[in-house]
């Protein structure tokens, strides 16, 4: 799914508010654009529950925006936290009140829409491909073999006396 965001060749804006976790956080960050409320939180669970964060692209993705040292602090502990923070680590672009989110996501998509799409469509994907360019390994492609593996693992480990 967030490969088909990523690779859609529209332009894609997610507007964010409550509680933005896991899978949640990994669809928001495939957009292209991201607005939040003040009331939107963030966090990465998976290591709580035992499985690694090599799913939907989340972590090559979250590296570039956030950089190396916070992606690892945000992954490695779970810890949550709130729009603000969100908005100083390039995971949101924008927070407005939660009644102004329409209006900001249409304050982006209007100019978007009288945008030449075959430039349009030609520039998010050199964006993308600049993007992935700048990163020296991206397991997405292996999430299924990954998450199998560690699931066995998991189980094994969890029957073991």
């Amino acid at each position: 799914m967030c490969e088909a965001l990523t690779d859609n060749p529209a332009v894609t804006v997610a507007r964010v508010h409550g509680k933005v976790i896991g899978a949640g956080f990994a669809l928001a960050l495939a957009c292209d654009l991201r607005v939040g409320s003040p009331d939107a939180s963030f966090r990465l669970p998976e290591l709580a529950f035992g499985l690694p964060m090599a799913w939907g692209g989340l972590l090559p993705r979250l590296l570039h925006e956030a950089g190396p040292a916070r992606a690892r602090e945000l992954v490695l502990t779970g810890r949550a936290f709130d729009a603000q923070e969100a908005l100083s680590l390039s995971i949101l672009h924008k927070v407005v009140p939660a009644e102004d989110l329409d209006a900001a996501v249409t304050a982006w998509t209007k100019p978007l829409t009288r945008r030449p799409p075959a430039a349009l469509r030609v520039t998010k994907t050199l964006l993308n491909s600049y993007m992935a360019a700048t990163r020296l390994a991206d397991p997405a492609a292996l999430d299924p073999e990954l998450m199998a593996a560690v699931v066995a693992e998991t189980h094994r480990a969890a029957e073991a006396p």
